[in-house]
């Protein structure tokens, strides 16, 4: 099993790049025009999926065909694909059941269901690979990376208390989950996507993770 590098694990540090919706959508589009036409749907799919649920690369590499619950909507994650917890909480993490697009923004479960259908290889893995039946970290990160250089998306970034913008190649699965926790942030319906909804959504262990991670989304 692969691991990812040190700018996709960062999690107990506050997020310091994202993207906006439209920006992920970008980033759909083009993995829908672009690259070998059978891998096309399979790379949309992926680039929605983690927009959708903050999946952690590695887990999204671990996902079986079995663990998404199409008549219900739902995504599966047993625990043992899931990251540890850091903070010496011996029940975490636990199996969770994922609603999919939950402010219905980006047709997640459209997404899946079209992909799986016409899929061109026959795989217990939701999402296989050229030459094998897992796709790799490594596959994932190089397709979000060029989905988001061609679609020329400049991430927003924050350092040392200041915003401003950065390149297309900042881009990486775990922008991703970071800029899921900014589109709830900001959705209209402020009553649910609040910062514990944030929490439970990324299945952080703790609240303070959360706040640590994403409370300056909250004035941007």
């Amino acid at each position: 099993m692969s691991t990812e590098t040190n700018s996709e694990t960062q999690s107990n540090e506050q997020a310091d790049v994202w993207l906006t919706p439209d920006q992920v959508d970008a980033m759909r589009d083009v993995a829908i025009d672009t690259g070998a036409k059978y891998l096309r749907q399979r790379n949309e799919a992926i680039i929605t999926l983690l927009a959708d649920t903050g999946l952690r690369n590695e887990e999204l590499t671990q996902l079986t065909v079995e663990m998404y619950l199409r008549d219900q909507g739902e995504l599966y994650l047993p625990k043992e694909i899931q990251k540890s917890s850091h903070n010496g909480r011996s029940d975490w993490p636990r199996s969770h059941h994922l609603e999919l697009d939950v402010d219905g923004t980006l047709g997640t479960q459209r997404s899946l269901n079209s992909y799986l259908d016409n899929r061109w290889k026959e795989s217990p893995y939701l999402f296989p690979s050229r030459q094998k039946e897992q796709i790799t970290t490594r596959s994932v990160r190089n397709l979000v990376k060029r989905a988001a250089v061609e679609a020329d998306v400049r991430p927003y970034k924050y350092e040392n208390g200041d915003f401003g913008r950065g390149d297309p190649q900042d881009v990486h699965p775990h922008v991703l989950r970071h800029s899921l926790a900014y589109r709830l942030l900001h959705e209209r319906d402020d009553d649910k996507f609040d910062i514990y909804f944030v929490r439970n959504r990324l299945r952080h262990a703790s609240l303070q993770t959360t706040l640590r991670e994403y409370d300056h989304f909250r004035t941007i």
